[in-house]
């Protein structure tokens, strides 16, 4: 679970085909054929998961590829087209195995169209199909449970399926609710081991069943909030089996979308905070009311819809990037900072039933990187667009509660910059 990952299995064998210097600007029809060409590899195998994964890790070698915006919409939008053309034109078996392989696990129901009515066409020719073709699609589903660690950061969600004839495998999805709500790690594998009963043994962490449609909706809506981002923390075997995962997922019935649970409004936070301040453990820290606020926001507002789910990844991001970029503070509250956030941490987890070892662990996060945080408060180059220009409209006196002088205020910059 958090920065522990022994009990993830090792990846399946096979290697998506050599790399393209991209320095040397290939085309997509050049990226095609290279994804065709490494398709030899395809006719030798006997396993349908084997091909499957082949494909999938094909394609995820461009998945959020370094480089202009421009050229990530372009492989996106016209890679596997490409493919399917020079797999057909190729005319042969090797052709036929990548129009199989990359049609199982294709995200796209016109580019799946497209693969099979191809495949369909180089049949009709009497091109002969690879041994494993038949099997795609009959995996099985046996069943699944999810891993969660303590804090509420992570679940592991461990789905097990089975083709007639072969081992079961794993489908494991690493869900990452610090980094937005994301499936960040991924793989798919025969087991060595039995891997619930090793997670169980590990400290800070729990299991339970999980219902196939609940998994199947977590797991889809995860990945698709993660594809919104422009870069994230994803591993690079996400990359590689996220086509394979998603396939495994639509072959479950997918359970409803429910609609997330509004977070706390004004009234609830205010009454929270009064209660915070009850206590008296931030009495000597006059900016306390300001910061709770502030904790809140980022948690109700841009993180989660509970405010009491702090945890050591929480209070790293919360000090040292959501806070410099976002937040303005003066120097005293700046100073208080870490102070009510150590005290706000303990309330919150108390809240929460915590172990007093957990509440401990997550305060020690709030000194490790207190000295970070203080630099990173004022260092320029970490603010954000919005935090840089409330900064120059204080330096030019603007009163931040005046509705009007500051839509005076954006008016002058704004003719400034033409």
């Amino acid at each position: 679970m958090p920065k522990r990952r022994t009990a993830k299995p090792k990846p399946r064998r096979g290697t998506p085909p050599r790399r393209v210097d991209r320095r040397s600007s290939p085309s997509i029809d050049d990226l095609a054929d290279v994804v065709v060409r490494g398709g030899s590899e395809l006719i030798e195998l006997d396993d349908p998961l084997d091909a499957e994964s082949w494909a999938s890790q094909v394609l995820g070698t461009f998945y959020k590829i370094d480089g202009p915006l421009d050229a990530r919409d372009a492989i996106d939008d016209g890679l596997v087209p490409a493919v399917i053309r020079r797999a057909e034109t190729q005319g042969d078996a090797r052709g036929l195995a990548v129009l199989e392989a990359i049609g199982a696990v294709v995200d796209d129901p016109e580019q799946t169209k497209r693969a099979h009515e191809a495949v369909t066409r180089m049949r009709t020719r009497g091109v002969a199909a690879p041994s494993w073709a038949s099997e795609l699609g009959t995996a099985t589903f046996e069943g699944a449970w999810v891993m969660e660690d303590v804090f509420g950061d992570h679940e592991a969600y461990f789905a097990t399926f089975r083709y007639p004839g072969h081992r079961p495998h794993i489908v494991n999805a690493l869900y990452d609710k610090a980094m937005g709500e994301i499936i960040k790690d991924a793989i798919v594998t025969y087991p060595l081991e039995d891997i619930r009963a090793r997670a169980t043994a590990e400290d800070g962490v729990s299991t339970r069943d999980v219902e196939p449609g609940d998994l199947a909706r977590r797991v889809i809506d995860a990945i698709a909030n993660g594809d919104t981002y422009i870069d994230n923390d994803w591993t690079t075997e996400f990359k590689a089996f996220r086509l394979l995962l998603l396939t495994r997922m639509r072959q479950l019935p997918i359970a409803t979308k429910v609609a997330p649970s509004e977070p706390p409004d004004d009234d609830a936070r205010h009454a929270i905070i009064t209660e915070f301040l009850a206590t008296g453990a931030v009495r000597e820290f006059d900016q306390a009311d300001l910061i709770v606020s502030t904790c809140l926001d980022y948690m109700c507002d841009y993180l989660d819809d509970d405010p009491f789910r702090w945890s050591p990844i929480v209070v790293e991001q919360f000090l040292l990037d959501y806070l410099p970029r976002k937040v303005s503070l003066n120097l005293p509250a700046i100073d208080q900072v870490p102070g009510v956030v150590r005290e706000w941490v303990r309330f919150s987890l108390d809240r929460r039933g915590l172990e007093e070892r957990w509440i401990i662990e997550t305060q020690a996060a709030v000194d490790e990187h207190a000295r970070g945080f203080r630099s990173a408060m004022t260092d320029t180059d970490r603010f954000g667009p919005a935090k840089q220009v409330v900064n120059v409209m204080l330096a030019d006196g603007i009163d931040l509660s005046d509705p009007a002088a500051m839509e005076r205020w954006i008016r002058d910059y704004n003719e400034r910059l033409v």
